[in-house]
């Protein structure tokens, strides 16, 4: 008689024992077993545009209007022509010597006894149809009065004065002018003496802008450009002969008037848009009289000014990406927050995300920022997560490799 129950028992046994091996494996395989990396599903920023500029220019010789802050050029005509720039010229000498004898706030600065020559300038700036200041030999007179005569007034006879008294002589001026308008980037201009007369004296608008800023930069020569009227004692009173100073927001900065040169005029002016201060700075030269000059300086303002937009780049909470697993998790990217700027005329903004690939069930990684270009800026706005993107649970992973064996 044959017994085959033992061999059978000993067989189903082993059956059993490889398959719960083989279940443990499976079961401590699939539940260490990567799983796949979330894509984002980016979500584009929309696209800002804002409409085309339309400014009022002077119909004649060159002129030009931009930002008080950086080098934006707003509108121009003939922005690289070369021309005389008459006694827009003592703007240079202003802050030439400011340069190397700075004013203290609220300080007059040094005190200058005016010399027989000082006096004897009077004269020779008369015949030559200049503007002039009575300069008494023997008075003083501070440094801050001298560079408002300057300014205000235009006095031909004080611009020489300063720049005497602070370099010894006007060929000692004229190297430090040079070397300082070099420093300065502004290779373009060119003077020839202190006053504006020399036809050496020549800019063109693009440089006469970043002039301006410089001159608005610097506290002693901005105020005494914005005053109505100067009063110095022994010397008398004058005023402003920019004519719409203190009109429609202007706040100087320099006339100049020459036979060649014709009328001309740098200015700033401050405008509020939305309630926010914006500087702006802008020069016309070869203007045919000095009333057509501020006529067409106002309209010009009233122009540009309709063209600045207070816009929105960003706002916090809008989403720019998603992410979402196969088992439901879910987590995003959003702007962490709102970010508004004022625009001048038409700008495009573009915003550029990098979005990452994310592993599920570990910390998310640094949201980083997207980046949004309009005009000439660039912007970096910061983001945040929300969700968690967690891994799967245990069910889901066991299922993962079962169904791949039966879709096969």
């Amino acid at each position: 008689m044959t017994h085959r129950r033992p061999l059978l028992r000993s067989v189903g046994v082993a059956a059993l024992l490889a398959l719960g091996a083989s279940t443990l494996g499976y079961g401590a395989f699939a539940a260490l077993a990567p799983v796949p990396a979330a894509e984002p599903h980016v979500q584009s920023l929309p696209e800002l545009v804002t409409p085309a500029p339309e400014v009022s220019m002077p119909g004649y010789g060159a002129a030009a209007i931009g930002a008080a802050e950086g080098h934006q050029v707003f509108a121009s005509r003939g922005l690289d022509e070369v021309r005389p720039i008459a006694s827009i010229t003592k703007v240079v000498t202003a802050l030439v010597v400011l340069d190397a004898h700075p004013i203290e706030t609220g300080s007059p600065g040094a005190t200058i006894t005016l010399t027989a020559a000082d006096s004897g300038l009077v004269d020779r700036y008369r015949a030559l149809n200049g503007t002039t200041a009575p300069a008494p030999a023997g008075a003083t007179i501070t440094q801050r009065e001298v560079i408002e005569l300057m300014m205000v007034a235009s006095a031909n006879n004080y611009a020489e004065t300063l720049a005497t008294w602070a370099f010894g002589s006007v060929a000692d001026y004229l190297a430090a002018a040079r070397d300082w308008l070099d420093a300065h980037d502004l290779a373009s201009i060119s003077v020839g003496d202190t006053t504006g007369f020399s036809l050496l004296n020549r800019a063109s608008p693009r440089a006469l802008l970043d002039l301006g800023r410089l001159a608005l930069a610097d506290p002693v020569v901005a105020a005494a450009a914005a005053l109505p009227d100067v009063t110095v004692p022994g010397v008398g009173t004058y005023e402003n002969r920019n004519l719409i100073v203190g009109v429609d927001g202007v706040t100087g900065l320099k006339t100049g008037t020459l036979l060649e040169a014709g009328a001309c005029l740098l200015f700033s002016a401050r405008e509020v848009i939305d309630g926010e201060e914006v500087d702006v700075v802008g020069v016309v030269l070869a203007g045919p009289d000095h009333p057509t000059v501020a006529d067409d300086v106002r309209a010009l303002l009233a122009s540009a000014r309709d063209d600045f937009h207070e816009v929105t780049i960003a706002t916090a909470g809008q989403l720019v990406a998603r992410y979402e697993t196969e088992w439901g998790a879910t987590a995003s990217l959003h702007v962490a927050k709102t970010v508004d700027d004022l625009v001048w005329g038409e700008v495009r903004a573009i915003g550029v995300v990098r979005a990452p690939e994310v592993q599920p069930g570990v910390p998310l990684p640094d949201p980083g920022s997207v980046t949004v270009r309009y005009g000439d800026r660039r912007v970096s706005i910061p983001l945040e997560w929300r969700g968690a993107l967690e891994g799967p649970d245990l069910a889901w992973r066991l299922a993962q490799p079962l169904e791949a064996v039966w879709q096969q």
